[in-house]
């Protein structure tokens, strides 16, 4: 049977743990106020300060410390704060670091009495050294198998040992407290999420509005608030448009028939592009590409509308004048089209009076009365080029049963004599007995041509003195081959792509429109054309000619 005196310390002890066991409560009203204020302006490092204090008086210690997971810096960085003597002990801080103290409280979710710690296997190396720095008890803090961090107490102010009910209640404290440290992680990185998607948005250099499903306005970044100050009056700032909704923001007066163009755009598959849509008040217009999208919530019902406004208005304006500016300088380039062709015409004409005049001073009349004869053609070719002229952009294509060998030997002949070609090697090999197929005599000439005199431009460039021009014919499997080979500058890779479109030219003086006519005349004879070329190497132009297709005689 109990004495009287078992039952007065049963009585004691009954007292103790009642009053103890209040004191929890008021550490957790402590920390709720401050969670509070922390939820009103996050700061993680003031909330564990506050903590740790929180905790040491409710234990009545002068030093405590805790480390943790800086949620600024990720994993890898650790948060220690301390207090009392705890405060810079170099010691301590070292534990931050390391991984073996981390894996141990990993490991062993339970609160230790450092000398119980000293005796585990692998934790008495840093049980050691928190006993020598005056640490008593120690816990770590994790939630849902993960450690967040540990937390440890010094002496008591009276010098008295923690007594099982006091770590019993450490123990609570800190696996209550645990899951609210937890959530203060979380919402750090949710409040830096969220400026950082801010920060994103107003560094965007278009326009985007949010809208929820009611289309009331929620969000809306710099270049919009740009936007709206430019066309809608009364858009002071972003405070004064708060919760407007979609009409008020995109009036019908500047936005012409926009929200009904939002409320019907297409966004099944969450997002529609409204092309060149034009805003405008009494001072300015505005031309935007605009996109309409739409994020779903998961029940379905309630979404965001996002639209955002891509301002193009200078990018139109310069494609205006861009376009005016073609215009004006078409007529220039036409010129320049007729004179070089023209001046085509001209050097035939011109080797044939040369030839004409070798023959006469030889007494060669009939290869004189030869010679003129082809003077009379080229003269009706320039004929025929001039009356085209008023419907340039159609070049028309007659073709005839012709031979090709008979018609390079001509252009060859009247090049031949020319000052210009006379400095460099002219060969020829035309496999005989080529077939005849159906070519516009005039415009292969013309062809040919261009290619001889782009091949003698090239050997000037290059300032080669034994310059040499090839050209080949030949039959290759139902196909024509006509080949002209250079050893001039040669063809950069980039350039060579883009032969043969308009407008390009590889001489500083060129305007790129015999290419043009070329290219023109490739495409009416149903050929090919292929190109070899290696800067300061030279070039071979490849033309291939179908012999065995029914092509009509006329192609325009």
């Amino acid at each position: 049977m109990p004495s009287i005196t078992d039952k007065l310390m049963e009585s004691l002890a009954i007292d103790k743990l009642i009053q103890l066991s209040e004191k929890p409560v008021m550490a957790l009203d402590a920390l709720a106020k401050l969670t509070r204020q922390f939820a009103n302006k996050p700061d993680f490092k003031n909330l564990m300060e506050v903590f740790i204090l929180t905790l040491s008086g409710q234990f009545s210690v002068t030093s405590a410390f805790v480390i943790l997971r800086n949620p600024e810096y990720g994993y890898e960085e650790k948060l220690y704060i301390g207090t009392g003597k705890f405060r810079k002990d170099e010691r301590l801080l070292i534990l931050r670091n390391s991984k073996d103290f981390c894996r141990f409280f990993h490991e062993n979710r339970k609160a230790f009495r450092i000398e119980e710690l000293q005796e585990k296997s692998d934790g008495s190396e840093f049980g050691k050294l928190l006993f020598e720095s005056g640490v008593k008890i120690i816990a770590p803090l994790s939630h849902e198998n993960e450690l967040i961090g540990v937390v440890a107490l010094g002496e008591k102010v009276n010098k008295v040992a923690f007594d099982e009910v006091e770590f019993d209640l450490f123990t609570t404290l800190i696996l209550t407290i645990s899951p609210m440290i937890a959530n203060s992680y979380l919402f750090m990185e949710l409040a830096q999420l969220n400026t950082w998607y801010l920060e994103i948005l107003d560094n965007v250099k278009m326009g985007v509005f949010v809208f929820d499903s009611q289309y009331v306005l929620k969000k809306v970044n710099i270049s919009g608030m740009k936007i709206l100050e430019e066309l809608v009056s009364g858009m002071a700032d972003m405070n004064s448009i708060g919760n407007r909704s979609i009409q008020e923001i995109f009036p019908d007066d500047v936005f012409q028939s926009w929200v009904q163009r939002f409320m019907t755009a297409d966004t099944q598959n969450h997002n529609e592009l409204l092309e060149s849509m034009v805003a405008k008040n009494d001072n300015r217009e505005f031309i935007f590409n605009v996109r309409v999208s739409k994020i779903l919530y998961k029940n379905h019902y309630n979404f965001d509308l996002v639209i955002t406004l891509d301002d193009i208005t200078n990018q139109k304006q310069n494609e205006q004048r861009l376009f005016e500016l073609e215009k004006f300088a078409e007529k220039g380039q036409l010129a320049s089209s007729i004179a070089h062709e023209l001046n085509n015409f001209l050097a035939l004409i011109l080797g044939g009076v040369e030839l004409t005049q070798l023959a006469l001073g030889r007494e060669k009349y009939e290869k004189a009365g030869t010679t003129l004869e082809k003077l009379k053609e080229n003269v009706d070719k320039m004929k025929r080029f001039t009356a085209g002229l008023m419907d340039y952009s159609r070049l028309n294509t007659v073709k005839k049963t012709a031979d090709l060998n008979e018609l390079v030997k001509d252009v060859l002949s009247f090049l031949v004599v020319q000052k210009k070609f006379k400095l460099v090697s002219i060969q020829s090999e035309l496999e005989p007995n080529l077939p005849r197929f159906e070519i516009d005599k005039d415009q292969i000439a013309q062809l040919l041509l261009n290619f001889l005199n782009n091949a003698m431009d090239a050997i000037e460039e290059a300032g080669i003195k034994n310059g040499q021009i090839q050209v080949k014919t030949k039959l290759q499997n139902d196909r024509v081959i006509l080949a002209v080979a250079d050893n001039g500058i040669g063809i950069k890779p980039e350039v060579k792509e883009r032969l043969f479109k308009a407008h390009l030219t590889t001489k500083e003086k060129g305007h790129g429109y015999g290419l043009v006519t070329c290219a023109r005349i490739i495409e009416n004879h149903g050929a090919e054309i292929a190109i070899e070329s290696e800067p300061g190497k030279g070039s071979i132009f490849t033309l291939s000619f179908p012999v065995n297709e029914n092509l009509p005689d006329q192609v325009k």
